[in-house]
């Protein structure tokens, strides 16, 4: 399968600009260049799929075994919803190319961070990044995939888990599985979502103003205002910024001594508007850069693990960087 791309397409920036490429059920092969993954089109069934870079910008999708045509558009739609496909970044990079420190982000065609194939999926996903550490939420993801992940028939991938197959998890079960107290929410949200009472693809439908739709973010269970800002982000909505450390540790690289409020923080980035978390993402994923080495380059079970080395900050200062 070929997918179309825009002109301001870039297949590895698209996936290795955000973390979520670590996180099952997604596979990154640095060398080959290849996003292994699985699709599930219903509560029993999933098809695993190798997407990869094709000529004139397009995508590549190959699939494994005979899917039929349900299986065919399940992964079509969940290509085309993780690589943002069908956004037009064309406005971001024309500010970025007038910027004196983002100018390399229009090279790259920096901006299409990676989603999961479903909302439910970044929302779960978002609920295990907060309040820990990078290798743990890696941990409770796979663990989350592992033991409810929708089976790929002849393979031995799983897609990520359909709110049907989490409805049925207990509480203890998915504490087991390493979720501590997040597990409470993502029963919840699991329950809610599969018997109706609780719509995501209506956060993905709005057209609300970007406060209302975080107020409405903020109703689930464990999404604070971090959380929020992050699913708006996943959302296409980039005009609002996602407090946490990392933002606080990379902003005090910048300004040693310097108190960082979130107001701040807004303030700094208000000149991008309506792109403040784009602009601030490329500073931040910059840094981890300047850590890591390039990130399409990253061995992700060694980055992912938390592994961080030291670091000349801009001040002379040692700073440290880790992975969000």
């Amino acid at each position: 399968m070929l997918l179309r791309a825009g002109p301001d397409f870039d297949f590895r920036s698209a996936v290795c600009s955000h973390g979520f490429f670590m996180l099952a059920p997604n596979s990154w092969d640095p060398g080959g260049g290849v996003l292994s993954t699985a699709v599930a089109v219903d509560d029993e069934h999933a098809v695993a799929a190798d997407l990869q870079a094709a000529a004139d910008g397009r995508v590549r999708i190959l699939l494994t075994g005979r899917p039929g045509r349900a299986a065919v558009g399940a992964v079509r739609r969940a290509a085309v919803r993780m690589l943002r496909l069908d956004e037009d970044l064309s406005g971001f990079h024309a500010r970025c190319r007038s910027s004196r420190t983002h100018r390399p982000a229009a090279r790259q065609r920096f901006g299409r961070l990676l989603r999961g194939a479903s909302f439910f999926e970044d929302v779960v996903k978002v609920i295990c990044t907060c309040n820990t550490a990078w290798s743990r939420t890696v941990v409770m993801v796979g663990n989350l995939v592992n033991s409810w992940g929708v089976p790929a028939e002849g393979t031995g991938r799983r897609a990520f888990p359909t709110p049907g197959r989490l409805a049925v998890a207990t509480e203890a079960r998915l504490r087991a599985a390493g979720l501590g107290y997040r597990a409470a929410w993502i029963a919840a949200l699991a329950r809610a979502v599969a018997d109706g009472r609780l719509d995501l693809t209506a956060f993905e439908r709005s057209a609300a103003p970007t406060a209302d739709l975080m107020r409405d973010l903020r109703r689930i269970r464990g999404i604070g205002p971090y959380g929020a800002a992050h699913l708006a982000m996943l959302l296409g909505r980039y005009g609002c910024l996602a407090w946490d450390s990392e933002m606080r540790r990379m902003l005090g690289g910048r300004e040693p001594g310097r108190r960082w409020t979130p107001a701040e923080a807004i303030d700094y980035y208000r000149i991008w508007e309506p792109y403040q978390f784009l602009a601030y993402w490329y500073d931040l994923w910059r840094d981890y850069a300047d850590v890591h080495g390039a990130p399409h380059l990253w061995d992700p079970s060694i980055v992912a693990g938390g592994i961080t080395r030291r670091r000349r900050a801009p001040s002379g200062r040692v700073a440290r960087g880790r992975l969000r």
